[in-house]
């Protein structure tokens, strides 16, 4: 695998022309995020735990657009093909629900951002708000014995109160 790193110092380092430097070891391989979870190097799945878990916990959005995975002061661009995270598995623990992240973090659902994409793809927001998930069909199967109908549609019910499906916007 080709090192697709590059340093950065607190775009401190410059070059002779004053501009940010960024360093490159060698060519720049295409890193990919496939929408069930996957990670690629130049089109071969990546299959080392340690460096999927380690890619999995790296990701960032990227102050030009998309994302990125930083590890220390080292990054490299990445694709993502529908979301950086996906939901795993979901717990119940007495009224709250919880989401397990591919990244292996575990956080309380917010109700409130979940949404129903194409294929009836079901997502929701994850790390506070800022970043998108998709529920892998597991979790996705999970958590429908949680979602209830009514006339107005899907809803899942917590502490009496009903938190109704949306469309996906992001």
């Amino acid at each position: 695998m080709t090192n697709n790193f590059k340093s950065v110092n607190n775009n401190s380092i410059s070059n002779k022309n004053s501009q940010p430097a960024e360093f490159e070891s060698s060519a720049s391989g295409k890193i990919f995020l496939d929408k069930e979870g996957r990670w690629f190097h130049e089109g071969v799945e990546i299959t080392h735990p340690r460096t999927i878990e380690l890619f999995s916990k790296s990701v960032v959005k990227d102050p030009s657009g998309g994302y990125r995975l930083q590890i220390g002061k080292e990054w490299a661009k990445i694709e993502v093909e529908d979301t950086p995270y996906m939901v795993r598995s979901v717990e119940l623990q007495g009224d709250k629900i919880f989401i397990i992240l591919n990244d292996k973090s575990k956080e309380e659902l917010d109700p409130n951002t979940l949404s129903v994409g194409e294929n009836n793809v079901l997502y929701c927001r994850v790390k506070g708000g800022e970043y998108p998930a998709r529920f892998l069909r597991p979790a996705f199967y999970q958590i429908m014995q949680f979602l209830e109908e009514d006339e107005k549609g899907y809803y899942l019910a917590i502490s009496g109160k009903k938190f109704y499906l949306g469309k996906r916007r992001d």
